[in-house]
């Protein structure tokens, strides 16, 4: 079932400073399974981010002629309960006053308050009427590149999830191809006084984003799903060594995912930056760019990842 439009009012976590007397909230959807029973003896919620230049509807990419491009709706039939969030400013989300204050300390802190909300709701029975109240569930948080590094500060900050997805993204400085050539992308920060708000060209980016396999309707609409991306948090994601300090905090079970051609410069040095992680997955999706979604077998990358967080839920079933 999904996806349910959900809003979560935020305006209380953050500083009056910030907000300017403006309601403040974040606009999400929820995906449940139409079974109930197929929870299992302790349900799995996951909370999935978006990238740079994507909102929510990248984890639930509907392409009329191209089934099959929907994360959450995969995810939720397997039995797990999924919400896809637009990060503050982004997509439905409320755009601050003064966005530039839209830092990712404050944009982690606002995902947070909305996703707290999420659980409480869970617990609480309130979510859904199709939904019964949860008593104990895994807590998932994960995000696909920029909602990556969002996840990781979020979470040593917050301790927001029982488990987090770590998925096109690295520890180790953002690298893409500039033609067939791998580069660091914080060599191309741009310098001085820049826009809130940026727009990726799309096109530059066909071999870092898909495989050569990808349809052309798939790209196009892809492309045409494209949004502004917030420049503080978009800039903030290439900037090499940005989250080193919060990851090395991490200390609950992490999923690494990328593509086979993927932003991480060498994916088995990843879990060295997890220095307090004691249970460390990876996987590499092959056939695969950045976009996993967009691959030509997403659903194993999906199905890996609902096997990961099953598997975590039916070893604390029994604690």
């Amino acid at each position: 079932m999904g996806p349910v439009e959900l809003e979560f009012d935020v305006t209380a976590a953050l500083p009056a400073a910030i907000t300017g007397g403006q309601r403040i909230t974040i606009s999400a959807w929820a995906f449940l399974p139409d079974d109930p029973a197929t929870l299992g003896p302790l349900p799995v919620a996951m909370t999935l981010l978006s990238g740079g230049s994507y909102d929510k509807r990248y984890h639930h990419a509907v392409i009329p002629g191209h089934p099959g491009y929907s994360a959450a709706e995969h995810l939720c039939a397997l039995g797990n309960v999924v919400l896809l969030a637009d990060h503050l400013g982004v997509g439905g989300s409320s755009r601050l006053p003064d966005q530039k204050q839209a830092t990712r300390h404050i944009v982690a802190l606002a995902m947070h308050a909305a996703v707290s909300q999420f659980h409480e709701r869970l617990a609480a029975g309130t979510l859904h009427p199709a939904l019964p109240p949860l008593a104990r569930f895994l807590r998932v948080g994960g995000g696909h590149s920029m909602g990556a590094m969002m996840t990781v500060i979020q979470q040593a900050a917050h301790r927001s999830h029982d488990a987090i997805l770590f998925v096109g993204y690295t520890t180790q400085g953002v690298h893409f191809f500039h033609g067939q050539t791998r580069v660091r992308a914080a060599d191309f920060i741009p310098q001085g006084n820049v826009p809130d708000y940026s727009r990726n060209a799309r096109e530059d980016q066909r071999y870092n984003f898909h495989w050569h396999d990808v349809p052309a309707a798939v790209i196009a609409a892809d492309d045409a799903m494209a949004v502004e991306t917030p420049s503080c948090i978009g800039l903030a994601s290439i900037r090499t060594g940005i989250i080193a300090e919060e990851a090395a905090r991490i200390d609950v079970p992490v999923f690494f995912g990328n593509g086979e051609r993927d932003v991480s410069p060498d994916p088995r040095a990843e879990p060295a930056a997890f220095a307090a992680c004691d249970d460390f997955t990876l996987f590499l999706l092959p056939g695969s760019a950045h976009c996993q979604t967009f691959a030509g077998t997403p659903h194993l990358f999906w199905n890996r990842i609902h096997l990961w967080a099953r598997a975590l839920a039916e070893t604390r079933a029994g604690t």
